[in-house]
């Protein structure tokens, strides 16, 4: 019977051990190389996202804004310009000021009790709430 015993070198296990952590380091390194990539993406992202719902509300603001401008119009036209003192904006209202011997028919016929309005000795004044308007402009 042979009996073959083997004897390891430090040198090898030393050149193992050096591959097993060049291993790991290189792992770690290339690990956080494409964690710092991703985040960067994500970050762009994120920009980007942020951007475009800026860019929408802004639109929408926008659209919102030319069809309280465009329905200010239509209601001028409606009650005659020149009988119209002032128009205005406050808060969530379109508010106008026009002669007392104006017809506002035509806008009770449009916005029904919609319109606030209010006579008195020298002009009438009408409220018009902004938020039917606009619902009613998207709604057609």
């Amino acid at each position: 019977m042979i009996i073959i015993i083997k004897t390891r070198h430090k040198n090898q296990l030393l050149i193992k051990a050096m591959a097993v952590l060049s291993l790991i380091i290189m792992f770690w390194l290339y690990y956080g190389h494409m964690s710092e990539k991703f985040q960067e993406q994500t970050n762009n992202l994120k920009t980007e996202l942020h951007k475009t719902i800026v860019k929408k509300e802004e639109d929408k603001s926008i659209n919102i804004e030319k069809t309280i401008y465009k329905e200010s119009v239509i209601i001028v036209n409606l009650l005659k310009q020149k009988n119209i003192q002032a128009i205005k904006i406050v808060k969530d209202k379109l508010f106008i000021v026009c002669d007392f011997t104006t017809d506002i028919e035509p806008l009770l016929i449009r916005y029904g009790v919609g319109a606030m309005i209010k006579n008195s000795k020298f002009n009438i004044k009408i409220a018009i709430d902004l938020k039917t308007i606009v619902e009613n402009k998207y709604e057609s």
